[in-house]
């Protein structure tokens, strides 16, 4: 996973496959919390995938509203968690 596109279409992907009705496109600004697009086995699916996808751990103490109200959120903090991932090699 190279930029949030790539993520929001990672997002798109969990939410067809969960009981998430998706009408709208997933876009870096879509307001996922305030939305009701996702409850908490959704964003554990998420955070599953990206883990996968993005080749990073997610600090349990990162899993948190304020990273998952958008897409744009939840990519600053892969790219964050990169950054990290990188220092401490």
């Amino acid at each position: 996973m190279n930029n949030v596109h790539e993520l929001c279409a990672l997002i798109r992907g969990v939410l067809a496959e969960s009981s998430a009705p998706v009408d709208a496109e997933i876009e870096p600004t879509t307001q996922l919390l305030v939305s009701g697009l996702l409850d908490s086995l959704t964003i554990m699916m998420i955070v599953t995938r990206v883990e996968q996808n993005a080749g990073v751990e997610f600090p349990e103490g990162e899993v948190v509203a304020a990273n998952f109200r958008t897409p744009s959120a939840l990519w600053d903090l892969v790219v964050s968690l990169r950054k990290q991932e990188s220092v401490a090699r």
